[in-house]
Formats: C-alpha cells, sequence, structure tokens
C-alpha cells in the first residue's frame, strides 16, 4: 500500500513539474518576431512576459467591451499609442513592466467600468 501511495505521489510530484516548467511560456507575441529592443527584453524576462499575458488577456477583454460599445477603433489607436510609449523604454525593464502596469489598469478599469 506504502508503494503505491508513494508511486501516486512521485507522479503528481512529475505531473506539478511539468506544469512549472511550462509557465514561462513567453509573452503573448511570437519572440521570432521580436524586433525591437523593448520586445527582446520582454522575451528575455519571467517577469515582463507575465506582464505581457496579463496584458494581452485584459486587452481582449476590453476589445469584447469596446464592441458592445462600438469603441473598437478607438480602443485600437489607444493599445497602437501605448505600444509605441513602450517600446521607448528600449532596454530598460524597469520603465517596461512599469508601462504594463500602467496599461494594465486601464485596460481593467475600462473593462470592469464601461
Amino acid at each position: 500500500m506504502n508503494k503505491l501511495l508513494l508511486g501516486a505521489t512521485a507522479a503528481l510530484f512529475l505531473f506539478l513539474n511539468a506544469g512549472a516548467a511550462q509557465a514561462h511560456r513567453g509573452p503573448g507575441f511570437d519572440c521570432s518576431t521580436a524586433r525591437n529592443a523593448t520586445e527582446i527584453s520582454i522575451c528575455e524576462s519571467r517577469r515582463l512576459s507575465r506582464l505581457d499575458r496579463r496584458l494581452t488577456y485584459w486587452y481582449g477583454r476590453a476589445k469584447e467591451r469596446a464592441r458592445y460599445f462600438d469603441q473598437t477603433r478607438w480602443l485600437r489607436q489607444e493599445q497602437r499609442a501605448w505600444l509605441r510609449a513602450r517600446n521607448a523604454c528600449g532596454w530598460r525593464r524597469f520603465c517596461i513592466a512599469r508601462k504594463y502596469r500602467q496599461r494594465i489598469r486601464v485596460l481593467r478599469n475600462y473593462y470592469e467600468h464601461v
């Protein structure tokens, strides 16, 4: 009985570790197309990749809301302006992270209150 329990525990451990290895999936964009210092920095950083995935989630939610209120064009223009501001950070990871946190707050607020 102990061997069965030990085997099940080992299998669960391996399964959870495999999931943890996949947890760093990278950002919400394809890193093979990274073309500037900011995008390369995001691809090289777990923290920035995680922020990018969160932003992708909230941007998707905001797009759903924008479609309902016929504000899709406005939201897309806002996102493009934000991308230009983010890319102006260059290699400075603190700057990039700050831009992401600010944009996530804006998108989440838009989704929750519009």
